[in-house]
C-alpha cells in the first residue's frame, strides 16, 4: 500500500486521455526487516486513461487514472502498476467542506508499510495477514464512508472516497486501466494535494 499526494489538480473538464498524472509518496514504505522499499517523496507517475465532463447528454462525469511506475531519486524508473484504493480530500483533515465536519487524524498517523514485503501482491491492508484476505469490492462510494468511518484515522484499510460528496471510486474494466472516479452530480475534480492510497497490483 502506497500513500501518495497528487501534485496537481485533475479536472474532468480539462483532462485528456494520455495526460501524465504525478503524485509524491508521503512517507517511507518499509519491509518487515525495516528496509525502505519506497522512500518518502518518491515520484509516482501515471496517466489519464479516460476523461468525460458532465453535460446534458452525459449525465455522469468520470476520470480514469492508471499509475504505472515510480521514479526513484536516482532517476531510475521502476514499473509499479497500481490501482487506487482510497481518495481523501484535503479538506477531510481540516474539517472543511465535503463530508467531514470535525478534524480527523493527519496523514502522518496513517499508512505505513506494515506487513507488505517485497514480492507480495500488495492486496492485503497494511499490517494485515497477506493470506486469506481478499481485496475489498471494487466499487466504493462517499455515502458509504460518510457515516461510521467519516472521521476515523486513515489506515491501510481505508477504502472509497472521503471528504467529497457524490464521488465514487471503482476499478476499471481491465486491471491495466487502473481506477475510475465518477460523479453523477458534479464534474469530477481532484485537487492538488488530494491524498490517495494506492494498492500495488500483482
Amino acid at each position: 500500500m502506497i500513500p501518495v499526494q497528487l501534485s496537481k489538480t485533475i479536472d474532468a473538464k480539462k483532462a485528456k486521455p494520455g495526460e501524465e498524472v504525478d503524485a509524491e509518496v508521503t512517507e517511507d514504505l518499509k519491509a518487515d526487516n525495516g528496509e525502505i522499499i519506497v522512500p518518502k517523496n518518491t515520484k509516482i507517475v501515471g496517466k489519464v486513461t479516460e476523461a468525460q465532463a458532465r453535460n446534458k447528454e452525459q449525465k455522469e462525469s468520470q476520470v480514469g487514472i492508471a499509475f504505472d511506475h515510480a521514479v526513484m531519486k536516482s532517476g531510475d524508473e521502476v514499473a509499479l502498476p497500481m490501482s487506487i484504493q482510497a481518495i481523501i480530500a484535503p479538506s477531510y483533515f481540516s474539517g472543511g467542506s465535503g463530508n467531514s465536519s470535525a478534524p480527523a487524524s493527519q496523514p502522518s498517523s496513517s499508512p505505513s508499510a506494515g506487513g507488505m514485503t517485497p514480492g507480495s501482491n500488495g492486496r492485503a491492508p497494511m499490517g494485515a495477514p497477506q493470506a486469506g484476505n481478499p481485496s475489498a469490492p471494487a466499487r466504493e462510494d462517499s455515502e458509504a464512508n460518510a457515516g461510521s468511518s467519516a472521521h476515523q484515522p486513515i489506515t491501510g484499510k481505508t477504502q472509497g472516497v472521503l471528504g467529497m460528496q457524490n464521488v465514487n471510486l471503482s476499478a476499471a474494466s481491465k486491471d491495466t486501466q487502473g481506477s475510475v472516479v465518477t460523479s453523477d452530480k458534479n464534474n469530477v475534480k481532484l485537487e492538488g494535494g488530494t491524498l490517495m492510497l494506492l494498492r500495488v497490483n500483482q
